[in-house]
């Protein structure tokens, strides 16, 4: 697929599993092995000024759930641009041009749901109490409020001490969701509107790479935010046309 994309559409985006699966097969950038699981919601700040990341605030959380990561020194090495980064998560956003398209790459979940992450600890939980899975599911960080957290708590010690199937049965996903909130959608929705633009900048049967000179000509230069690790200069730009009625209606901004 990735092959198919790089060849014939204008951009494309990869998340979590996908993106470790499209830089191992493009670049050879392996993933490597977690000690626990990346699980919760993260705060993550822009590394460069890009297109992709106009309005999008310099730090902003989204949700990360994986084992595996690949790492930013590999992706600098075979010419990716990091966009945003973690402290506790790592890598989240990064882009290359690979041939006619952008290939955009979130090892985190901007798409996720208010309730995504509960539903995956819940499956989780669920292998565990049925002995599918070894591993029990620690509680996802940065996402639950303080009662919240609390009765999870109490429910995974509880799932500790007396695994059993029917406990899953127990499980108090109504307690849990009734104080959660979505901290990711307005960052989340800037990132894909950004992204939509840029796809109908370009010209029919062309793609130039987000960020060039053709593409922006107002563009200026901007140095790089650092955090400790490498990384070169951007250029910013604003996209010169936005997206039709239609997709802008799809993607709430008129709310």
């Amino acid at each position: 697929m990735a092959d198919w994309a790089r060849e014939n559409t204008v951009s494309s985006v990869f998340s979590c599993l996908a993106v470790h699966g499209a830089v191992l097969h493009l670049d050879g950038v392996t993933r490597h092995k977690l000690p626990t699981k990346c699980f919760g919601v993260f705060a993550q700040t822009k590394t460069r000024h890009h297109p992709l990341m106009q309005d999008v605030p310099r730090t902003f959380r989204i949700p990360h759930a994986r084992w595996n990561e690949v790492q930013e020194e590999d992706l600098s090495d075979c010419g990716y641009s990091v966009l945003t980064w973690s402290a506790e998560a790592g890598v989240d956003c990064f882009v290359k041009q690979q041939k006619n398209s952008l290939f955009v790459h979130f090892q985190g979940h901007p798409e996720y749901e208010t309730q995504s992450l509960l539903g995956e600890y819940r499956r989780d939980m669920g292998r565990f109490l049925r002995g599918e899975n070894e591993v029990c599911p620690t509680i996802p960080r940065g996402y639950l409020n303080k009662g919240a957290e609390e009765i999870l708590i109490a429910f995974r010690q509880k799932a500790l001490s007396d695994r059993q199937p029917e406990l899953f049965a127990d499980f108090p996903a109504d307690q849990l969701t009734r104080d959660l909130s979505n901290v990711w959608h307005l960052p989340a929705q800037h990132i894909y509107r950004n992204w939509l633009q840029y796809m109908v900048s370009q010209p029919a049967g062309r793609s130039k790479p987000l960020g060039s000179r053709e593409a922006a000509p107002s563009a200026a230069g901007i140095p790089a935010h650092r955090h400790g690790r490498k990384l070169v200069a951007a250029r910013s730009a604003r996209l010169a046309r936005s997206p039709n009625p239609a997709t802008k209606r799809r993607l709430g901004y008129y709310e």
